[in-house]
């Protein structure tokens, strides 16, 4: 099925990050509106009279994620799924960031998780099409001789940072 539903190999780590967010973040909303209803418990961290929100695991999860993915980037099918649920947990409280209330159902919270999550299909399964758009007007997108000057130099630096590892791997023998 996890192939079936991929687009490529190369969008793998882009819908591992969509599958992951959307496994964390759809039980948890699921629990809240629960948790609301007064269904069940309110599961509180408490760290001395502070209440601690998830969004602050998601934020350290994301941290992680990014240290790990410098550190170790072969890594990077495992580190997708942490960096997705690391966005649900984040995101979901996001209007807590911008109006430091706790209200988990505001405008804001939904519009940035429906952001994320459209984003990242986008990108999973409209990857092409944004592609094909994107070289078809290049001629008349002032956006994209910056962006091509920036691709240029990425390359570039990518196959510098492969040189020099290769040169670290294998030294040369000085005779």
């Amino acid at each position: 099925m996890f192939n079936r539903l991929k687009r490529e190999d190369h969008d793998e780590i882009a819908f591992r990050v969509l599958l992951g967010f959307l496994i964390a973040f759809v039980p948890l909303r699921a629990y809240l509106f629960l948790e609301y209803a007064g269904i069940v418990p309110k599961p509180f961290v408490v760290v001395g009279d502070v209440h601690v929100h998830h969004f602050v695991f998601g934020i350290t999860v994301l941290a992680l994620a990014g240290y790990v993915a410098l550190v170790a980037p072969y890594f990077r099918r495992k580190i997708a799924w942490f960096y997705g649920i690391g966005l649900a947990l984040a995101f979901d409280e996001f209007s807590i960031w911008l109006k430091l209330d706790a209200d988990y159902w505001t405008r804001a919270s939904i519009t940035a998780v429906v952001l994320i999550v459209g984003f990242l299909i986008n990108v999973v399964y409209f990857k092409r099409l944004w592609l094909k758009i994107w070289k078809t007007t290049r001629f008349v997108n002032p956006v994209y001789p910056i962006a091509k000057h920036i691709d240029r130099r990425v390359r570039r630096a990518k196959v510098d940072a492969l040189a020099h590892m290769e040169e670290v791997l294998q030294p040369k023998e000085h005779s």
